[in-house]
């Protein structure tokens, strides 16, 4: 029967390419569908899980990094430094700022690094040593706007020249930048403020008990930890976002599913004289059920052979032409593709296995 499944297939091969095309365009958006969800998630959390800190204080209301806004007052940080159980207190400023390049207008979040508390996951080229009057851009920044280490950019009339290029700043929207903690109070008119304290906890202090007795002590500020703040930042966005890609990926999912539905179905109206004949000799209706499972399955199965080392190259030409695009790769992708495609082939065989079933063994004979 794999033989006859095969057979039926190959008889009109433009059909069929055609069938294997829609299939494959279906595997891929689906791929970089599930690429873009997953690398979106990773990219915006690699700087908030790189930062050095149990805990997040911020000005009561305050919830994460983008969309709400904190102030405190500098002279926190002693008090916080005298509190038992705190092993060392940073201060966070940081801002989203329009940045000109080239006479061009772009957004960039600029933090004024403290150490290595808060400043970039990993510098990969350049110096990561910072100065008054200098930065520290992200790789996809620099790719995107065409600039390198030893260029310049304007933040607030104030030039700025790169010194280091980083990894691990893409939020996709716009990316991190680094400066020192004076040159981001200076650039942001935050003198005597911050807008968050970075607290670690001495090894022997639980955080959940930290964040209580901050909270009881002062009802002027939020106190998150770490994870708990990374997932605040991660949901404003995301849960309006990434919901649409989910969208998306059962529409392609269904998209292939009813090519193959589609080619299986016309295969089968137009080989029915051919299941007559089989019906009349006593061929088992299971059998030719099985055929029509096996067309589908061929199609799906060339789809997403095809389909997925396509789809690595369209992410690395989009990644190529569009640095900032979030999309990643990973092999458990390809398995849960290939186990969705086998299931959108089973579901693709409902009505041409109900046409079988209705045919009739005399049509055989007929003519």
């Amino acid at each position: 029967m794999l033989l006859l499944a095969r057979k039926n297939l190959l008889i009109h091969k433009g059909r069929f390419l055609l069938a294997i095309t829609g299939i494959c365009s279906a595997v891929i958006l689906v791929l970089l569908l599930m690429g873009l969800y997953d690398g979106w998630r990773e990219h915006m959390a690699a700087y908030l899980n790189h930062v050095k800190t149990d805990i997040w204080i911020g000005q009561k209301g305050a919830y994460d990094l983008f969309q709400t806004v904190s102030f405190l007052p500098a002279e926190g940080e002693e008090m916080l430094r005298d509190a038992d159980g705190i092993k060392k207190v940073s201060p966070f400023v940081g801002r989203l700022m329009t940045v000109e390049i080239r006479r061009q207008k772009r957004h960039s979040f600029i933090v004024g690094a403290v150490d290595g508390d808060s400043g970039p996951v990993e510098v990969i080229q350049g110096s990561a040593a910072l100065q008054d009057g200098e930065i520290i851009i992200d790789e996809v920044f620099a790719r995107k706007e065409r600039v390198t280490e030893g260029d310049s950019i304007i933040v607030k009339d104030k030039s700025l020249r790169i010194v280091g290029i980083a990894r691990g700043g893409n939020c996709f929207l716009y990316q991190y930048a680094f400066v020192t903690l004076a040159q981001a109070r200076q650039l942001f008119s935050m003198d005597g403020l911050v807008n968050y304290f970075l607290v670690q906890l001495a090894p022997d202090v639980s955080v959940a008990e930290a964040v209580k007795q901050i909270e009881e002590t002062s009802s002027a500020v939020s106190v998150f930890p770490k994870a708990q703040f990374t997932a605040n930042t991660l949901s404003l966005t995301g849960d309006n976002f990434l919901p649409i890609l989910r969208v998306l990926e059962v529409i392609g999912i269904l998209v292939g599913t009813i090519i193959i539905g589609l080619t299986v179905s016309t295969l089968t109206a137009e080989r029915s004289a051919e299941y007559g004949v089989l019906k009349a000799i006593g061929a088992p209706t299971r059998t030719l059920y099985w055929t029509a499972i096996q067309q589908a399955l061929l199609c799906g199965l060339c789809g997403w052979l095809i389909g997925v080392p396509a789809s690595w190259g369209v992410m690395a030409i989009a990644q190529y032409f569009v640095p900032q695009f979030p999309a990643v790769t990973y092999p458990h992708h390809a398995l849960w593709m290939l186990g969705g495609t086998i299931a959108m082939s089973f579901v693709a065989t409902v009505f041409p296995i109900r046409r079988i079933a209705r045919i009739d063994p005399l049509l055989a004979f007929k003519g």
